[in-house]
């Protein structure tokens, strides 16, 4: 799953007919070579949540939680403080929240309001929801 915060600072090098300004990217690469973890963020438990995980980019504009339930185990995230939209990625799920629920499977996205507490519940026994949001 990838996830970038808006942007028009896109350098592009090639394969494009857009323009190309390779100069800039040479002067902006590090040229240093690194095992590609270093610079990988890695998943946290996501407070009191034992299905999700906490991505946070040391960037202000988004983190990710990564849900993976089975079939029948559910997760309860907080109400957060900005919207977020997320996507299924493998399986089938419920999503539930006061006044409303869902169904949706691999390759659907929903959107949910700030302040919106959620229930997640797997519905196949490998599901697998992404979840960006700003606080």
């Amino acid at each position: 799953m990838e996830c970038m915060a808006a942007s028009d600072n896109v350098i592009r090098a090639g394969l494009t007919p857009k323009l190309r300004d390779i100069p800039n990217l040479v002067s902006s690469l590090t040229y240093e070579a690194a095992d590609g973890s270093k610079h990988g963020v890695k998943g946290v438990p996501f407070e009191s949540c034992s299905h999700t995980l906490l991505f946070d980019p040391p960037i202000p504009d988004f983190s990710v939680l990564q849900i993976e339930l089975g079939f029948g185990s559910e997760e309860v995230h907080r109400r957060l403080k900005g919207p977020s939209i997320a996507i299924v990625t493998g399986g089938r799920c419920k999503i539930e929240w006061s006044g409303g629920a869902l169904e949706a499977k691999t390759g659907e996205v929903f959107f949910v309001s700030a302040e919106t507490e959620v229930n997640i519940v797997g519905r196949e026994e490998k599901t697998e929801v992404y979840r960006a949001f700003v606080e």
